[in-house]
Order: C-alpha cells, then structure tokens, then sequence
C-alpha cells in the first residue's frame, strides 16, 4: 500500500502524462516520476515515492525535439567509436564566442570535454600543489574539491545574499593567494558566472574589476559560464571573454547540460586563446575521457554558425530558441511562486537568502531548522541539497526546474516541516 505521501504525486503524474501526450515541438515537456525512475535517474531514483527531489542540478523536462532527434540519429548509426567535432560544430562554437565576445576565435582555441568538472580540474592542476587556487563561497562543491584535490584552497567570501560584488575583498583574497604559493607557481581563480548557488549575475562593471584584478597578478582567471543560457531577469550576462583585458590569461568554460537539460551527455568545452595557457592545459588533462558522440551532435542541433549574442548557448536562429524562451519563462514562474510560498508560509524559519537572477536554483536560509536542514526537511518528504558542502552549513538549495505540480508538492511539504519545528519552539 502507498503511503499518504506518495499519494500526493498521483497528480503530478497525470498532469505530466498529459502534458507529453499534447505538447508541441516547441513547448515544454516534463516527465513523469514514473518515467525518471525507470530511466535510472539520479535525481529521482536514489529515493522513495514518499520523497519530492528538489536537489541536484537536473530538470525533469525533456529535452528540445531537435536534440533527441540528433540523439536518436546518432544512436542509430550503430558506430559508437571515437569521434570528433564536426567542422559544422567548431564553426558554430567559434561563431557563436565570436560574437559573444565581439573578436574572432580560432578553433584550435577549444578544448572539449566530458562535462564541466572536468574542465574545473583542468585548471586547478594548472596551480598544482605550489600554487593556490580560489574559490568563492557558497559554490558548487566541485569548485572546492577540485581546489582540495590539486592545489591550495584559498577562499573568497561571497556572503550569502547573491549581492554585489565587493572588490577590496577580492583583490585582498588574490594577494593572500598569491603570498601563498611557492615562487613561480600559478594562482587560479575558479570563477562562476552566473553563480551557482546565488544566480547572481555578474555586472560588467565587476566581470571588469575582476579580469583586471587578475591580469595584475598574473592570476588566471577561469570563469565557468554554463548558466548564462537561463538569466530570468532582464540583467545582462558579460561574458569573462567580452572585457578584453590586456596580459589576462583566462579559460572560458561553458556546457548546454543546464541551459537545454542534456547533463548526462558530457560534452562541454574551453576556451583557451592564450597559446602558452593554452598546451600547459591541454598537458594537465590527458587521463580525461572522450566527449561521446550523442554529446556533440545534441550540441551542433543548438548551435549554428550564425552564432549568437551575448550568450554562446543562445542563438537566436537556433532550432532550440523557442523551447529555451519557453523554459526561462516556466522557469521564472516557478522562481516567483517558491519564493512567495516561502515567504508566506515559512518565513519565520526559511528565508529567501538570494534572488535566482539566473539558473534554476533558490538559495535558502534554513539556519533555523538546525546544523542540518537538508537532513530535516528529507526526513519530512522533500530532498533539497544542504548547503554544507557548499561552505555555507545551514543553508540549502532548491531545484525549481520541474512541472509547476511537482513544486507545489514539493513546497507543501517544505511548509508542512515548518509548521512541525514551530509547534515544537
């Protein structure tokens, strides 16, 4: 027999259903738990049916017609060797960071790899062991393990709110790390823009005093860009590249896996126009695994040689612009209407800690729930992702990149906990 909990998301299965049965090419289709369970999903599979997953950094929608089409297709060469990026691709890439960054881009610039954290290691092996790496907090753990596992860790206090800014602290974090590291050791600054937890977006204004806070440190500077396809907000995202900063050394990252819901076909690239930055990274990561097939030809079904604008994952003549509008749309309804129902329902315990300019994220105060508001709120029916292995304890995120049904569940019970740790204060 189900439990009353598991009852609750027999709606969210019909609405689903329905949904996939009459959606268009262009509109937004989100599957059901039934169909992420059965499909091995990480999101949904490592929990009952009596838990809501509002955790990890995947949607529940599937993903633009064009990309599974390029999949399927790819799938049914019945091949599955080594392969690499087609002319038509690079073109598209070069194209499209083209004209993101106002300046021609050479091919032999791009790296590919399978996936971002790759990518995040890359360049943290670049410092190595004598060097120091910094990283801002709160951030995607992978930041921090990556600093841990190569370097030395020097961190950059963001504050919690998604705010501005503050160049005195981030030009006194450089020097430390540089005093930190041996004589003639590299100091790399993993930066993250939009920025995961917060969704903040960047200003040019400090993209600006960052570059050049690194170039006169000789720091390099890689800024991971893979959310600059979901701004929900009317702020404009300036990409690292854009600013044209003499003596900067920077790597540009950036991956479709967030923008257009395709995280599990690892394929993601760099940017390295630096020649000398350029093979010492290429030398540092070797041992890493091939981006597949499915990965590059779902990206060259989103990326044209016409290129884009200020975003390298957003070209307007893309086959998959209109499903992308249509998901920052749903997107930033979502944002809104969690964010109400917080403040609303629980905002005596769990507060809004910062605005989601940008991703599908609502960072959250939870400090009041305990040491372990992740562990509080699973316990309770609704999985978000705890806050301490993002350097923040007490604070989690929320994933609000699913059907409208689902989040409501999710909140409702999220309001449900609420109401339980106040009956007890």
């Amino acid at each position: 027999m189900r439990s009353p909990l598991a009852f609750a998301l027999v709606g969210v299965r019909h609405a689903t259903r329905t949904r996939l049965r009459a959606a268009s090419s262009t509109a937004l289709e989100w599957a059901s738990p039934e169909n992420r369970r059965e499909a091995a999903s990480r999101k949904w599979g490592r929990f009952g049916e009596d838990v809501v997953p509002l955790w990890v950094a995947d949607g529940d929608a599937l993903a633009p017609e064009p990309v599974r089409e390029a999949v399927a297709e790819a799938a049914r060469a019945g091949i599955y060797g080594y392969v690499d990026p087609s002319p038509a691709l690079l073109d598209a890439v070069c194209a499209g960071i083209g004209k993101s960054w106002g300046s021609t881009v050479d091919s032999s610039w791009i790296r590919w790899h399978p996936g971002l954290i790759p990518a995040l290691y890359h360049c943290a092996r670049l410092a190595g062991p004598q060097g120091a790496v910094v990283v801002p907090t709160p951030v995607y753990p992978p930041f921090l393990n990556a600093a841990r596992d190569c370097s030395q860790l020097i961190e950059l206090d963001l504050g919690q709110a998604g705010g501005p800014l503050d160049e005195t602290a981030l030009r006194a974090t450089l020097d430390r790390a540089v005093a930190t590291a041996a004589d003639g050791a590299d100091v790399v600054l993993l930066w993250c823009n939009p920025h995961n937890p917060t969704g903040r977006v960047w200003r040019r204004h400090e993209m600006e005093a960052v570059a050049e806070a690194c170039a006169e440190r000789n720091v390099i500077l890689a800024s991971d860009e893979v959310w600059s396809g979901l701004i929900l907000d009317d702020v404009p995202f300036t990409p690292a590249g854009l600013l044209q900063v003499d003596d900067l050394r920077l790597i540009s990252i950036t991956s479709a896996s967030k923008t257009y819901n395709v995280a599990g076909l690892d394929v993601a690239f760099a940017v390295v126009p630096d020649d000398a930055l350029r093979r010492r990274y290429l030398k540092v990561g070797r041992d890493q695994a091939e981006p597949t097939h499915a990965g590059l030809a779902a990206l060259a079904s989103i990326l044209n040689a016409a290129g884009g604008g200020p975003c390298v994952l957003s070209p307007p003549d893309s086959a998959c612009e209109m499903w992308r509008r249509a998901m920052v749309d749903h997107l930033r309804d979502n944002r809104d209407a969690a964010i109400a129902f917080i403040e609303r329902e629980c905002g005596d315990l769990v507060t809004v800690a910062a605005p989601a300019e940008s991703t599908y994220l609502l960072w959250l105060d939870a400090r009041k729930l305990g040491a372990s508001p992740g562990l509080f709120l699973s316990q309770r029916g609704v999985y978000l992702t705890d806050g301490a292995a993002f350097g923040a304890r007490g604070y989690v995120r929320l994933n609000f990149c699913c059907s409208r049904e689902t989040l409501d569940v999710g909140l409702q019970r999220i309001g449900a906990a609420c109401a339980e740790a106040r009956s007890k204060m």
